[in-house]
């Protein structure tokens, strides 16, 4: 009989192996506290393209919030 899913908060996650260099750097300047526009300034993007990358960090890290992406990547390790 298998056993029952994990319940921890990193069950399933694999951040490392699927953040790319851009996302990790995205998230020190998120960690660092910067706007979406001082993201977009410092990496020489849109802050559509800012967002799109904020959102796919959530996804990556299971992080249902903005907010919650830089604690979700400490609790990971990644950070």
């Amino acid at each position: 009989m298998p056993s029952p899913p994990s319940t921890t908060p990193t069950a399933g996650v694999r951040p490392r192996s699927s953040l790319t260099g851009r996302d990790l750097e995205a998230l020190r300047h998120l960690a660092a506290g910067r706007s979406t526009a001082a993201i977009a300034a410092a990496m020489s993007v849109s802050t559509n393209t800012v967002r799109t990358r904020i959102h796919r960090l959530q996804s990556k890290l299971d992080a249902p919030a903005r907010d919650q992406v830089v604690p979700r990547a400490r609790a990971l390790g990644v950070l």
